[in-house]
């Protein structure tokens, strides 16, 4: 009611900044021995007037059922289903039973009202990761495990050895071919070698014949047609449809989640590089329709739900979050459910409440988040002490360009993030890869480019001007000079006179026109020779971002220069004044000029 009432005043998406968790809604998940463990899946039932239970499994093999009312929600039973962690679970359609995937190799059924086992599934070779059930079907159900296999179950068989076994199963869904490696025949009806690192992650029902799967590093999800026999396969069997991966990062991805609208047509898929991809399977394309970003995934643990109107998703997320989005608009900024402190794994939300969503955590603990609409006026200062869980929109700062700070011993260069975008990779996280989105090294914004002879030269490290040039080329405010000159427009027409000696000393285009006033006469080599003593004699200086002194070192050599090569009058004055008088100033400029362009080529 107070939903329906709200909704004709305020956009839908709008409310979700209402979304809260009072302390009587959190609950602590508890092992065999008390102690506190995390929860790893919850769900919630959808037989009929049960649509306000919700079980959780936990780490320590326990399966408790709460009850959610209006206000606030209570244990309503509590169970030891197995003696090892349970990964997931789920409801039997329509009924009060539900299956529990444990890391004891097994699924088993369980009556909720009375507890009692109905029956134990064995067949996989490692732990289970995920388990389904089909919409229209109650007695089938689909597991994936860590060894790769994906089974198919049917509680109307009978029983062997007092466990249920598998009618169908796909060996080696998920394997990651090597490459140049010739693919080895295997024996009909045995699974591939187990490999924890490349299991199933997640089964999905989309229909009663259709079957979709991922898994830890291929970075595909899988549609399986369940009416072929895949087991008698010699190679890698071969899917009805597949969905490679969209992004852009190189090393091995996985997926940690899948979720499909009320049609079973949109798939909702938490990639392990920080996004969530939207692919529409019921028509041909491969390709993703849309990308979700904004959180975090460093872990095979988190899963999303969508709301049962089909218009937000929910997620959970490792930087301690939950995040709601909105569908038809996947640029917009998240909505973030704060309050856990710890990695927020599971999400459901309530199938016939939308004001109603339940969360897990590694913190330990359980939340059940409610729609409230918030007063007018409140923030984090007048916030209501009860809560422990309140909803903010996540703020995606705009893209800002590399700041190279001063790199002191022992430092890291620090680098700047741009907001998330899709198909980036995470940073979080040692064995997932980096983020695409990183903003580029600050080393690519440089100094105007110096000519390739001078650079070799200094390179040497035998030069005297290579403790003093090289720092002033490569150092930070080199750069931020450089970038302010990229755009501000300075220094536009400066043509070829923009290198890296300019950048160093702003004299040298003064110097450059002064010398093409004056005559000198001598070899080139010398002048060189020359050139590299008088800089020697400036490096003394120690000054790196300033010219050492108000005469630049052009006109120092050229100066030295003129005083080696023209012999002196009797008086001991040089016959300077006879040179100029005699010598041709275009004569002079053109030697100034060929000498300049030599000393470049260098």
């Amino acid at each position: 009611l107070f939903f329906s009432c709200q909704r004709g005043h305020y956009p839908l998406s709008s409310l979700l900044d209402g979304y809260q968790c009072a302390r009587q809604d959190e609950h602590i998940s508890y092992g065999a021995s008390a102690a506190a463990v995390p929860p790893f899946g919850c769900t919630f039932s959808s037989a009929p007037g049960q649509q306000n239970s919700l079980a959780v499994a936990n780490e320590e093999g326990i399966v408790t059922i709460f009850t959610t009312g209006e206000k606030q929600s209570s244990v309503l039973k509590e169970w030891q289903a197995h003696d090892n962690a349970v990964f997931d679970i789920a409801w039997v359609p329509g009924a009060n039973s539900l299956v529990t995937a444990s890391g004891d190799q097994t699924a088993r059924l369980w009556d909720v009202i009375t507890g009692d086992l109905l029956g134990t599934f064995k067949g996989h070779q490692c732990s289970l990761k995920s388990v389904a059930f089909s919409k229209q079907e109650r007695a089938v159900f689909s597991t994936g495990g860590r060894d790769g296999n994906i089974m198919i179950w049917d509680t109307r068989c009978s029983k062997k050895d007092g466990f249920y076994r598998q009618i169908k199963q796909i060996s080696g869904a998920h394997m990651k071919p090597e490459k140049y490696t010739p693919q080895t025949k295997k024996r009909r009806g045995m699974a591939p070698p187990v490999d924890s690192q490349q299991g199933v992650t997640v089964v999905l029902f989309c229909d009663e014949n259709k079957l979709i799967s991922s898994g830890a590093v291929d970075g595909i999800i899988k549609m399986w047609d369940l009416r072929k026999n895949y087991t008698a396969y010699y190679h890698n069997p071969l899917p009805l449809q597949a969905y490679p991966y969209p992004g852009s990062c190189t090393r091995k991805l996985g997926y940690s989640g899948l979720s499909l609208d009320s049609t079973g047509s949109r798939l909702f898929s938490n990639c392990t590089d920080d996004n969530i991809y939207m692919f529409n399977i019921s028509g041909l394309k491969t390709t993703p329709v849309a990308v979700f970003s904004g959180h975090s995934n460093s872990s095979f643990y988190v899963k999303s739900s969508v709301s049962p109107d089909d218009q937000f998703l929910a997620s959970g997320s490792s930087d301690h979050h939950a995040y709601i989005w909105k569908i038809s608009d996947p640029k917009q900024a998240p909505m973030m459910l704060q309050g856990h402190s710890q990695e927020v794994t599971s999400v459901a939300w309530c199938p016939t409440d939308f004001t109603k969503i339940a969360s897990c955590s590694d913190d330990n603990t359980v939340r059940i988040w409610r729609l409230n609409r918030r007063p007018d006026g409140e923030n984090s200062s007048n916030r209501d002490p009860n809560l422990v869980g309140w909803t903010l929109r996540k703020i995606q700062s705009p893209p800002r360009a590399p700041v190279t700070p001063a790199k002191g011993p022992g430092s890291e260069r620090a680098v700047s993030l741009a907001s998330p975008q899709p198909a980036a990779c995470a940073p979080t996280g040692a064995d997932l890869p980096l983020p695409s989105n990183t903003s580029a090294p600050s080393a690519k914004v440089s100094s105007p480019r110096m000519p390739y002879s001078i650079q070799q030269w200094i390179s040497r490290g035998t030069s005297p001007l290579h403790k003093v040039l090289t720092p002033v080329l490569q150092g930070p405010s080199s750069e931020r000079r450089a970038k302010r000159r990229l755009e501000t427009g300075d220094g536009s027409g400066l043509g070829e006179e923009s290198d890296g000696v300019s950048e160093l000393y702003p004299d040298v285009k003064r110097s450059r026109i002064s010398v093409s006033t004056q005559n000198e006469k001598g070899d080139l080599f010398s002048l060189q020779t020359e050139e590299r003593l008088s800089s020697a004699g400036q490096a003394g200086t120690g000054k790196e971002n300033s010219s050492p002194r108000t005469t630049d070192w052009l006109s120092v050599i050229s100066q030295r220069f003129k005083g080696s090569a023209q012999p002196k009058s009797p008086n001991g004055s040089s016959k300077r004044h006879d040179a100029r008088t005699h010598s041709s100033p275009v004569s002079t400029s053109c030697i100034v000029f060929f000498f300049i362009l030599f000393f470049l080529s260098f």
